[in-house]
């Protein structure tokens, strides 16, 4: 995934978790899920720890080009 395309995604998961894309970013490369989760509701708390834990999952989406296609993979499509 280039440059462009994780700040786009950084900035609509940020929107989403109710925080900057700048404090998700650096939450991201602390590998601080603890933090990350705590705005998460219970269900989608589960979802994130079942992807986290899917190491085929994680590898496909770290081969992902841009935030579409980590939709398609993660079925949100």
């Amino acid at each position: 995934m280039n440059e462009s395309s994780f700040a786009k995604l950084l900035e609509a998961a940020g929107k989403k978790l109710g925080t900057s894309p700048e404090n998700l970013r650096r939450t991201l490369e602390n590998g601080d899920v603890k933090t990350l989760s705590q705005s998460l509701s219970k269900q989608d708390k589960e979802k994130l720890r079942a992807v986290l834990a899917n190491e085929e999952l994680m590898k496909k989406l770290k081969r992902a080009s841009d935030p579409s296609e980590i939709m398609e993979i993660l079925g949100k499509k």
